[in-house]
């Protein structure tokens, strides 16, 4: 599965992810923070791909 893949590479954990949202005033649940940070991961390597790579 891709999102295994992905969650090796991954240095921010869920309860890090909760832990900056809800300093900036943002309450999520853990599947919500997971959700972000698979999205969040998947833009940066979509940008890193498409910029740096060719």
């Amino acid at each position: 599965m891709m999102r295994d893949k992905l969650y090796n590479k991954r240095n921010i954990t869920i309860e890090k992810a909760i832990e900056v949202l809800a300093g900036n005033g943002i309450k999520v649940t853990s599947e919500k923070a997971e959700e972000i940070l698979d999205l969040m991961y998947f833009l940066a390597k979509l940008i890193v791909n498409q910029n740096f790579k060719k």
